[in-house]
């Protein structure tokens, strides 16, 4: 009896989750014996052909050996401590059969080739655990060249899942707050190869990049979900084929915002600074946030729960205030000028911050400039020696042609004396000359 309750209160439970689970919030669950089928069925009495939701799958797994009673079929369920044992993924083969479609029916050994190996025996008396959504169809975005400015969402080629297009390239950017990153998760990828043996590359192929580094190619089948998470707030998503027409899926993929949502600035305030952890709002003059009473609030990001550690109230006009009652004259003045222990604790942390910073900043530009100086000062001294020692040796070079020239003349001189000692005339000579006619 009490074995009968325990299962009674399980599947109550189960049923109450896979009520309760909307989209977006990480899938619904649908489970299944390997040897029963898995059935499908999104937007009741809507038209396949209009814009209700179509089935999208996150995630399709076999666990080998899950059946709750071996004797009874067909209930099998995969316990939460036993969802990391996961015996293979069928991901490609339900994306092939029911993806982007309102109702569909699944069965492993008609749509799978698990048929033409052993892995039937293997998975025999296991279960399919498939987690999907049921998405509008206006809820996928697919216009090329568009941004997205959303939290979270789905994007998928155009065409998809019949066909996919090209010729030109197709790219779609992402975009969610600063101080955020993006998540991006392909859950289907069906697109052409390289046509080519032995040539690596890919012929069709989606790219996602960021800040123009690439950071995912790919091409062909995937059988698993791929995920991708950007440093920043921006990533970009392209298509690129060769064939402006091709008879495959494309791709399809959703994604959401990692990190706090950048919150509304409240009433007669603003923000002054955002990042990953920390924002910081301030109130207009002669206002105040209505629970603290000051200006200035500072919020921070949980790394878990992603969401701000505080609320952040519209900011209150002081003079309102004094007109009604609430504040007396004296708390107005010291508010407004002020002189509140938390005001002068928010005035002595600015000067904390003048003092690290700016008094820093002024004195290495003091050194800076006087060390200029200093360079300009020995330039220009050096300079000045230069022109003087040219100077001087100008005018001693002027001064020893000249001594130069004296010199000679001073030799000649003597040259002529020498002659005259070496041939000397007789003193009469010439004063008797006229006396010898």
């Amino acid at each position: 009896m009490c074995d009968l309750t325990s299962r009674t209160k399980t599947l109550l439970l189960l049923l109450f989750l896979l009520a309760s689970s909307p989209p977006f919030s990480g899938g619904e669950v649908a489970e299944s014996c390997t040897e029963t089928p898995l059935e499908f069925k999104c937007g009741a009495g809507e038209a396949a052909g209009g814009g209700g939701p179509v089935l999208v799958v996150r995630e399709a797994w076999i666990y080998a050996s899950m059946r709750l009673d071996p004797d009874s079929l067909p209930r099998c369920h995969v316990q939460e401590y036993n969802l990391e044992y996961k015996a293979g993924s069928f991901l490609q083969y339900i994306n092939k059969q029911c993806g982007g479609q309102t109702e569909c029916k699944f069965e492993l050994q008609k749509h799978t080739d698990l048929q033409r190996r052993e892995d039937l025996k293997k998975y025999r008396r296991g279960a399919l655990r498939v987690v999907y959504d049921c998405v509008k169809k206006t809820d996928f975005h697919r216009v090329c060249g568009s941004e997205v400015n959303s939290q979270k969402g789905w994007v998928q080629s155009v065409g998809y899942p019949l066909y996919y297009l090209g010729d030109p390239v197709c790219t779609i950017t992402l975009r969610v707050d600063e101080g955020q990153h993006i998540q991006i998760t392909l859950t289907d990828i069906s697109l052409r190869e390289d046509a080519q043996p032995g040539n690596k590359g890919c012929r069709d192929s989606i790219k996602i990049q960021e800040n123009g580094t690439e950071l995912l190619e790919k091409c062909g089948v995937t059988n698993v979900p791929i995920t991708v998470t950007s440093k920043g707030p921006v990533l970009n998503v392209t298509l690129t084929a060769t064939s402006k027409l091709f008879p495959k899926r494309g791709f399809l993929g959703h994604f959401k915002a990692l990190g706090c949502q950048t919150p509304l600035a409240p009433a007669d305030g603003y923000m002054s600074y955002r990042n990953a952890t920390h924002a910081e709002f301030w109130c207009c003059v002669h206002h105040a946030f209505s629970d603290t009473m000051t200006r200035r609030r500072v919020l921070e990001c949980g790394d878990r729960t992603q969401t701000w550690n505080d609320t952040l109230p519209d900011c209150v006009d002081l003079e309102e205030l004094l007109a009604g009652g609430n504040i007396t004259e004296s708390q107005y003045q010291n508010l407004v000028n002020g002189t509140t222990v938390l005001a002068q604790a928010e005035r002595l942390r600015q000067a904390h911050i003048v003092y690290d910073l700016v008094v820093p900043a002024v004195i290495m530009s003091v050194l800076v400039l006087g060390n200029a100086a200093v360079v300009f000062l020995i330039i220009y001294c050096r300079k000045q020696g230069r022109g003087k020692k040219y100077e001087e040796g100008h005018e001693e070079a002027g001064e020893g042609r000249q001594e130069g020239e004296g010199v000679l003349e001073d030799g000649v001189r003597c040259e002529e004396l020498e002659s005259i000692k070496a041939n000397p005339e007789p003193p009469d000579t010439i004063d008797n000359e006229p006396c010898s006619v």
